[in-house]
């Protein structure tokens, strides 16, 4: 350091910063879109298998519904050791809501995970496919111009094109009357085409609401009658309640159409009767 009569020590000097050195395109990630909810439920489903036992219990208590109130388990639709049929609402990482054995075993727990991947990468691709479709006929509908398919030296690239014709922008159109000779501007908005998340996200509402209406399971003591059935009265209902008799109401009494209808048929009879004896 070169000292002068107006430089100190005790002053320290400015060090210059260091530029950052930019990455390489190679190097830098591009940044993923969010998952949708259909992605996030089969992720946890197979990290779900993965990571548990088999042998823990469902928290909720599980579902004795039978398939009548949800629909078939497509993954563990029954038990293979007591016999009983689980809806959809059974996780297949949790044990069986009645004899509490797993679901699932080694073999088909490998061959159902790699079926979740298998779905995972195919939703995954599906919904990129139906992104950039969504954003193709939005820029068709906005009126922008095709690229080529080779970037030419000086010419907009793919991203420059969709960032100077967004699909949220508001576009004018002017027309001319030819009549009037007049011309008028006309601003309209295009909206992407919506995807089929909200589909999905419609589904996943479904599945919670279903999810609130779980059948508990079977009280542990089969209710029975205590006391003997007397041979006079074989239809009494031994577990208590009484039984009123309601009688059957008779059809036309108090009824005023009925009155009408009587009425009615003999004003025909009568006019009939007087028609015969006109000569």
């Amino acid at each position: 350091m070169h000292h002068t009569a107006w430089t100190s020590d005790r002053i320290p000097t400015a060090k210059p910063k260091q530029s950052a050195q930019p990455q390489g395109k190679g190097k830098q990630k591009a940044k993923e879109p969010p998952r949708s909810k259909e992605v996030q439920r089969l992720e946890q489903l197979r990290d779900g298998i993965r990571y548990a036992t088999g042998r823990e219990r469902d928290p909720k208590g599980g579902c004795f519904c039978q398939a009548r109130m949800h629909l078939l388990s497509s993954h563990t639709p029954i038990c293979r050791n007591c016999g009983l049929i689980l809806c959809e609402l059974q996780l297949p990482r949790y044990a069986c809501p009645h004899c509490v054995s797993p679901l699932l075993t080694p073999e088909a727990r490998n061959t159902l995970e790699v079926r979740l991947d298998t779905q995972i990468t195919e939703t995954i691709a599906r919904e990129e496919e139906e992104r950039q479709r969504a954003i193709e006929e939005a820029r068709a509908a906005a009126g922008a111009f095709p690229t080529l398919s080779a970037s030419a030296p000086g010419l907009p690239s793919m991203s420059d094109t969709l960032a100077t014709h967004p699909a949220n922008q508001t576009h004018k159109v002017l027309s001319l009357d030819s009549k009037t000779k007049k011309h008028t501007i006309s601003s309209y908005h295009v909206s992407p085409a919506a995807s089929r998340s909200a589909s999905h996200e419609r589904k996943s509402k479904d599945e919670v609401k279903a999810d609130s209406k779980r059948v508990p399971p079977p009280p542990a003591e089969v209710p029975f009658a205590t006391e003997r059935r007397d041979p006079g009265r074989p239809w009494a209902n031994l577990k208590g309640g009484m039984v009123t008799y309601v009688p059957v109401q008779k059809t036309g009494v108090g009824d005023p159409s009925g009155q009408r209808r009587k009425k009615g048929t003999g004003k025909d009879r009568s006019r009939n009767t007087e028609k015969e004896h006109e000569p």
